[in-house]
Order: structure tokens, then sequence, then C-alpha cells
């Protein structure tokens, strides 16, 4: 009875060992790994410049979006520093419409690298990105600067 039952069991897991079949690959019907052909790596570089364009796309669109909240929040406490400066006297009222001149440029080109970026391809939007942070930078150091002195 143990020897049949022994013989069972080894015959079984022959069988179900035998009945798995090694994967093969589906192109060579072999078991050796198939070589990569240059379709292989055009389709796949494709599918990467395509993710990698869509990633920058949406960066960017981010980024505006961030840029134009920020600048829309700019102009109103350019506008409330505009109203402080109103009442000033004459040689104050001199230094302070020279800052708000200052000011007004740094604004104005803020606004036309976010333009920039609006306007430029997902691929080369990050070249103008950093003209953009540099831009809103002096903006930001110019409002400061004419904050802290009014």
């Amino acid at each position: 009875m143990g020897r049949l039952f022994f013989a069972l069991l080894v015959s079984g897991l022959l069988t179900t060992i035998g009945c798995n079949p090694k994967p093969t690959n589906s192109r060579l019907g072999s078991d050796e790994p198939s070589a990569v052909t240059v379709d292989d790596v055009k389709r796949d570089a494709a599918a990467a410049l395509e993710t990698t364009t869509a990633y920058s796309q949406q960066s960017k669109d981010e980024l505006v979006k961030a840029m134009k909240v920020q600048l829309s929040i700019m102009d109103a406490n350019i506008e409330k520093l505009r109203l402080k400066g109103q009442g000033l006297a004459s040689d104050a009222k001199a230094n302070w419409d020279q800052k708000m001149s200052e000011l007004e440029v740094k604004r104005k080109s803020a606004n036309v690298k976010l333009t920039e970026i609006e306007s430029s391809t997902a691929e080369a939007w990050s070249d103008v990105e950093r003209g953009t942070q540099a831009a809103w930078e002096e903006l930001k150091q110019a409002f400061q600067n004419a904050s802290n002195e009014f």
C-alpha cells in the first residue's frame, strides 16, 4: 500500500511538472531572449517622447497658472502701494514716482515673460521658464524695495 501511494505521488508530481510548459519567446518560438529591433527602439523612443512632452505641457500649464495668480496678487499690491504714495510731499513724491516707474517696468517684463511661456511649445518652454523666473524675482525685489521705502 505504501509503495502504491508513493508511486502515485511521484507520477502525479511528474505529470504536473511535465504539464507546465516553459514560457517561450513568442517571436522566435524558443526559450532564448529575443533580439531588440530598430522598430522596438523607435516605438519605445516615441512613447518616451510622448510621455515627456505630456509632462512638459503639464508643468508649463501649472507654471502659467501659478504665475497668473502671483501677478494678479502683485498687481493688487502695487495698486495699494500706488494709493499710499499719492499724499507724499514733493521730494518724497519724486523718489516714489521713480520707484513706481521701475516697478512698472519690472511688472511689464514679468508679463512679457509669462506671455512667452504661454506661446512656447512644451519642448521649449523650460528655456523660457528660466527667464520668467528671473523676471519674477526682479519684480518681487522691486516691489519689496518700493514697499520698504514707503
